[in-house]
C-alpha cells in the first residue's frame, strides 16, 4: 500500500485547479462515517479495514433500473482507468446496496452488476448487511454519508447519487455529485491522493485534454 502523502496547502492547490474544471466536485475534509458490513462471501468488512487505501465509495439500490445502472457504469469506467494507471493495489472501490427486500435477491443483483459492468474483483467489493441485521442497516449508513434512500413504491427507492472519495487516513476528501461528472477528473483526484498533489500538474491536464480531443474527433 502507498503511504498517505503529505498534503498541506499543495492539496488545496490541486483541488482548486480541479474545481475549475469539474463543476460537480465538492471538496471536504472530515472524518468519513464508520461502517461494518458484509461482502458477498460473508466476510465482515469495516471502514477501518480500508485505511491505507484511497476508497471510492458509492451507494446504490440494486433493483433500480434508471440512475443506479448509469452510476455503476461510471464506477466501472473509473475503476478501469485507475487500474490502468497501476494503482489497483492502492485504491479500493466499495459499493453498498441499500435494498430492504430479500437478502439473497440483493446478493444476486450485485453479482450481476459485477459481471455486467466487468468490475475487477481485485479492488471492487459489494457490501450489504448481514442476513440477521435489520433491513434498514445500509440505508442508515447512507444517511450518515448524507444520502437518503426512501421506499416510495414496490421496487422503487427515491435517492440521490453521489460518489465519495476517502483518503488513506479515513477522511472524506470529495463528493462527486450526480451522473454528469467527468470520470477522468475523478481518476485524477484519486491519483492526487494516492501519489501526491504533483500528479495534478499542467502536463497531466494537457494529457487529459489530448485524450478528450482524440476521443471525440
Amino acid at each position: 500500500m502507498t503511504s498517505s502523502p503529505s498534503f498541506s496547502h499543495s492539496l488545496e492547490d490541486a483541488e482548486a485547479e480541479l474545481q475549475e474544471r469539474e463543476r460537480y466536485a465538492q471538496f471536504v475534509d472530515q472524518p468519513a462515517p464508520a461502517f461494518s458490513l458484509t461482502d458477498t462471501d460473508g466476510n465482515t468488512v469495516s471502514s477501518s479495514d480500508l485505511e491505507e487505501s484511497v476508497v471510492v465509495l458509492n451507494f446504490i439500490y440494486s433493483r433500480c433500473q434508471e440512475a443506479c445502472p448509469v452510476h455503476m457504469n461510471l464506477i466501472a469506467e473509473v475503476q478501469e482507468r485507475v487500474n490502468d494507471t497501476g494503482l489497483r493495489d492502492d485504491v479500493e472501490f466499495i459499493t453498498i446496496a441499500t435494498d430492504s427486500e430479500d437478502f439473497s435477491g440483493t446478493h444476486n443483483n450485485m453479482r450481476a452488476y459485477g459481471e455486467n459492468f466487468d468490475l475487477d474483483p481485485a479492488n471492487w467489493r459489494f457490501l450489504y448487511r448481514a442476513e440477521n441485521e435489520p433491513a434498514e442497516t445500509t440505508r442508515q449508513v447512507a444517511e450518515a454519508y448524507g444520502l437518503r434512500f426512501d421506499d416510495v413504491a414496490e421496487g422503487v427507492q427515491a435517492h440521490g447519487v453521489v460518489t465519495h472519495v476517502i483518503d488513506q487516513t479515513g477522511r472524506m476528501r470529495a463528493r462527486f455529485h450526480g451522473l454528469k461528472f467527468d470520470p477522468e477528473h475523478l481518476v485524477s483526484y484519486v491519483k492526487v491522493l494516492a501519489e501526491g498533489p504533483e500528479e495534478l500538474s499542467t502536463g497531466a491536464w494537457d494529457r487529459i485534454r489530448h485524450t478528450v480531443v482524440n476521443t471525440f474527433n
